[in-house]
């Protein structure tokens, strides 16, 4: 008998703000497709509950209401506020959702609607309590972009339900996951002039990548970009960064820990097992927490 060659199916969506890629390899092309259908569900899923942009969901609700009230949020809400303020506790705040003002005012996002103007609150003044429910103890205007990308993405895998043995590929523009038998060769699109392309080799893990070299935007006479560090600054506008671990969550909240301390962010990166390929004009590249 000639050998089991599975189907290998390809799809693509718009969502989050970007092109979400899907495959699947599978004996039964019918399984892909169905497996693929839960995957795009789940991201779609993500999206509603954790946009900026979307008036119902639980980010704007807690932007409008939390700081009045506490506020009763979806648990897939709650466990990604739950890690964001373990990525802030660690990085002593270098990485920090309630950056959604300074984005604001940049350009980068628009300001919610019917929500009170933001303090100069920080993740500190975010209180989680019992049943899922959010209170802040200051008006703030949370975002979680720089976290819930790759927390749709292992939502994404864990919802099309396949076994070890079949290969799955997950890409949100750049942050991505790698499940299966066979590891999976990455090319780098770091928007930086080089002689040679980046490649990264990941297997049964996540990859996710950040820079502001492609979102730069003219403020006060200069230029920032949409990733914000300690004391309101933009960070990593002419930097780029990959970080390897083995959830995209994970990996997406680490690359703003790197590119607002580059080489400082090592024992981060150890803590969560984490590596990352990092980028700076006039240094190269640095391979960081392996």
């Amino acid at each position: 008998m000639p050998p089991h060659i599975p189907h290998k199916i390809t799809r693509a969506k718009p969502l989050l703000g970007t092109l979400v890629e899907i495959r699947a390899e599978l004996g039964e092309s019918d399984a892909a497709n169905a497996a693929i259908d839960r995957g795009f569900a789940a991201v779609a899923e993500i999206h509603r509950l954790m946009s900026f942009h979307e008036h119902a969901s639980d980010v704007s609700r807690l932007n409008r209401d939390a700081a009045a009230q506490t506020v009763t949020v979806d648990p897939r809400t709650f466990e990604v506020l739950r890690r964001a303020l373990e990525f802030s506790a660690r990085s002593d705040g270098l990485f920090d959702i309630t950056a959604g003002a300074r984005l604001v005012t940049w350009g980068f996002l628009p300001a919610p609607e019917g929500a009170p103007s933001p303090s100069d609150g920080s993740w500190k003044d975010i209180v989680l309590e019992d049943q899922n429910r959010v209170r802040f103890r200051k008006p703030l205007w949370i975002d979680l972009g720089g976290i819930a990308k790759g927390f749709a993405v292992d939502q994404a895998v864990a919802a099309m339900g396949l076994t070890d043995d079949v290969q799955v590929y997950v890409n949100a523009g750049g942050d991505l996951r790698v499940a299966g038998p066979h590891a999976e060769s990455v090319r780098l699109r770091t928007a930086i002039e080089m002689d040679t392309v980046p490649v990264i080799e990941i297997e049964d893990g996540a990859l996710a990548s950040s820079s502001g070299r492609e979102h730069l935007k003219s403020f006060q006479d200069g230029l920032v970009g949409p990733h914000v560090g300690r004391r309101g600054i933009s960070v990593g506008a002419d930097s780029f960064v990959s970080v390897a671990a083995p959830d995209c969550l994970t990996a997406d909240a680490l690359t703003k820990v790197v590119l607002g301390a580059g080489p400082d962010a090592e024992p981060v990166l150890g803590h969560f097992g984490a590596i990352a390929y990092f980028y700076a004009p006039g240094a190269g590249w640095v391979t960081l927490g392996a």
